[in-house]
Order: C-alpha cells, then sequence, then structure tokens
C-alpha cells in the first residue's frame, strides 16, 4: 500500500491547515479585532511548566511520564524494525504525545482538560511498553504498583 508522493498529496494538508486560520483571519478583520490574531503567532515565553501547583501532582505525572518514555525507548525498535500499519500509527502516538506536552506547557488557563490529551496516548504506549516484558510476575507487579499507587494518592494526598 505504497502511496505515490504527488502534488495533491503535499498540497492537500497545507490546504487543511491554512484554511481554517483564512477564515478565522476573515472573521476577526470583520469584527476590526485583527491584533488578536497577530497575537496567535507571537510566542512570548512558555507559562508555568508545572501544570498544578501542588507537589501531589508532580509524582504523578512525573511517574507516567517516565512509565511512558521508558515504554517508547523498549517498544520503539521493535516497531520500528517491522514496516506495517503499526509503524505509522506508533509515531503517530509518540508525535500526538509530544504535542500534547507542548500544548500543556503553552497554554495560560490551567484546568485540567489539556492533561487527558497527555494521558490517552501516554495509556497506550504504556500498555505496549507492557506487552514487551516477557516475564508475568514482572507485569504483574507493575501493574499492582500503579494500581496502589493511585489508591494511596487519591486517599492520601
Amino acid at each position: 500500500m505504497r502511496k505515490k508522493v504527488s502534488f495533491h498529496t503535499l498540497l492537500t494538508p497545507i490546504i487543511g491547515f491554512i484554511s481554517p486560520l483564512i477564515i478565522y483571519f476573515a472573521y476577526l478583520f470583520w469584527y476590526d479585532s485583527s491584533e488578536e490574531f497577530q497575537q496567535l503567532f507571537t510566542f512570548n515565553t512558555i507559562n508555568n511548566v508545572f501544570i498544578y501547583k501542588k507537589d501531589s501532582t508532580l509524582w504523578i505525572f512525573g511517574t507516567i511520564l517516565l512509565l511512558t518514555v521508558s515504554s517508547i525507548f523498549l517498544k520503539s525498535p521493535k516497531a520500528l524494525s517491522v514496516n506495517n500499519s503499526f509503524k505509522k500509527s506508533w509515531i503517530v502516538l509518540i508525535i500526538n504525545s509530544i504535542i500534547a506536552v507542548a500544548f500543556a506547557l503553552v497554554i495560560t488557563e490551567k484546568s485540567g482538560a489539556e492533561i487527558v490529551y497527555f494521558l490517552i496516548p501516554a495509556s497506550v504506549i504504556i500498555a505496549n511498553g507492557f506487552e514487551v516484558i516477557e516475564k508475568m510476575i514482572v507485569k504483574n507487579i507493575l501493574s499492582g504498583l500503579l494500581l496502589i499507587g493511585t489508591v494511596i494518592t487519591y486517599f492520601l494526598l
């Protein structure tokens, strides 16, 4: 299922990205607030790196980030060596995780919803990382530790 690279296959994603920008600019131009459109493309600084102010949530997201990164390193050599649809899906999952982390860093008003954007691909990546582990007892211990950690974090923190 090789797709031939042509002018249309390169132009379609570009048009798909630019057309909402043109429509949004036309909307803002109509209401005479084009400065708001220009502010979309100015990146001053990255906002607060910590998603929440509590230290307890840093442990949770640190653990999830650690498990995600380790799962990527465990599964990627096997996934990228085979040329099938899983390779493309794995690359999309990794890119989705990177975009979710970048989105969580850039957003100014953090409500907690931006974390879900990271947790969804992270859970799939972690599950694929558990698949690489061959010993069932290690899988059970890691799953149990995650479950116990979740309960302890909920009740104690």
